[in-house]
Formats: structure tokens, sequence, C-alpha cells
């Protein structure tokens, strides 16, 4: 593993950076899947979209296309004693990316799947993954942990690291802007945020992804 590489301010910096080790390890693989990791929040999203416009090869994909039904989510919250582990563990469908990948890995068809819609909770949108392109980079959460499947999807794995305090400020303030008087806060033991923050310091804290990373960003 790398030493973590303190990128100059600016997204689209950090992407070129981060497709120096792409434009690397493709030279030695037909087809190759990489995960970027990192906390909620960090820049996963902005990252993904910056790749796929600067390299013509990257198929960007998010896990959250892969997250199971809020109805089936919601079923499991229901029975669970820890509603963390059930986001930590339970909330995507691990078998339905793994398919995805090795479908990926296997054929350069066009892939159809339907994904999660964040604006209904269903599975029913409906989106084409061109499998020609040589690197597939998934952007996630808990992606390189260690008892989860998805660790084992992965050629390469990236980590964003940065100041989980700022981080949380930042995307707080976006959240009350965008839900204004039905903002949610995640003080709120219910609070969907507070579980996945609460899953996500442990396992920084307990799994320490930036050890299993390839290679480390600080942002």
């Amino acid at each position: 593993m790398t030493e973590p590489t303190k990128t100059p301010a600016g997204s689209m910096l950090l992407a070129r950076k981060v497709n120096e080790s792409l434009l690397q390890w493709a030279k030695s693989s037909a087809k190759l899947v990489v995960a970027v990791d990192g906390y909620t929040g960090i820049g996963k999203t902005t990252l993904l979209r910056n790749l796929a416009a600067l390299n013509p090869d990257v198929l960007p994909v998010n896990r959250d296309d892969f997250l199971f039904s809020s109805a089936a989510t919601q079923a499991k919250l229901a029975k669970a004693t820890d509603r963390v582990a059930v986001f930590e563990r339970e909330i995507c469908d691990h078998q339905k990316l793994a398919a995805f990948i090795t479908t990926y890995r296997q054929s350069n068809e066009p892939y159809h799947i339907d994904t999660y819609n964040e604006d209904t909770g269903e599975i029913n949108v409906t989106k084409t993954f061109d499998f020609s392109k040589k690197i597939m980079v998934v952007e996630g959460i808990f992606m390189f942990h260690p008892e989860l499947p998805l660790n084992k999807l992965w050629d390469k794995r990236i980590y964003l690291q940065g100041d989980i305090a700022d981080i949380d400020k930042r995307r707080v303030e976006r959240e009350k802007a965008k839900w204004g008087d039905d903002y949610f806060p995640e003080t709120h033991p219910d609070s969907y945020f507070r579980a996945i923050t609460v899953g996500l310091k442990n396992y920084i804290k307990q799994y320490k992804p930036e050890e299993i990373a390839d290679v480390v960003f600080r942002v």
C-alpha cells in the first residue's frame, strides 16, 4: 500500500491523480474492477463523475444502485436489535452486485439492470451499462469490509481519507438546505444517517480500510 497522498485542492485535480493510478493498473489487465471507498460525503460520487469525464475507458458505478428496496430494508430494521449492523451489512444486494461484476468480466455486451430509485425507494430505475469499457470503478461505503463479500470483488482498492468532523458538518448543512422544515436531525435514534455514520466510524476504527487499500488519497 502506498502512503496517503495529499492532493491539491479541487475535485478535478483529485480525479487526475486517481486516473494516473487507473492507467497504470490497466496496463496489466484486460478488464479492471476498482473500488473507491471513503466516509459518506467525502466526495466519492464527484470523483466518479469526474473520472468518467476524464477517461473514456472508465465505466462509473454507484454501489447505491444495488441497494435493496426501502420496504425490504425497513422489514430488516423492524426485526433487528442492532440498526447499525443492518446498515453496515444488509442493505446492499451483494449477490446482485457480484453477478453484475462477473458478467462485466466475461462480456462486452450492454448490460441492462433495474436499480434502486432514491426518490421512491423501489427497484424500478432501468439502467444500461457499457461493458465494453476497460475500467469499472465502483464507489460506495463499507467497500473493503473484510466480513462482506464485496471486498472479494475488487482488483484494486482506492480509499479517500479526510477530516470526518468537517465532512459531517458540510453534509448536515447540505441536508438541512435540501429538506428545510422536513429535515430529520441525525441526533434522533431513528435517523438514517445516524446509523450510517455510527457504522462507518466503527468500520474505520475496527478494520482500518486505509490499510487495506492499494492507494490512499487525502481530500
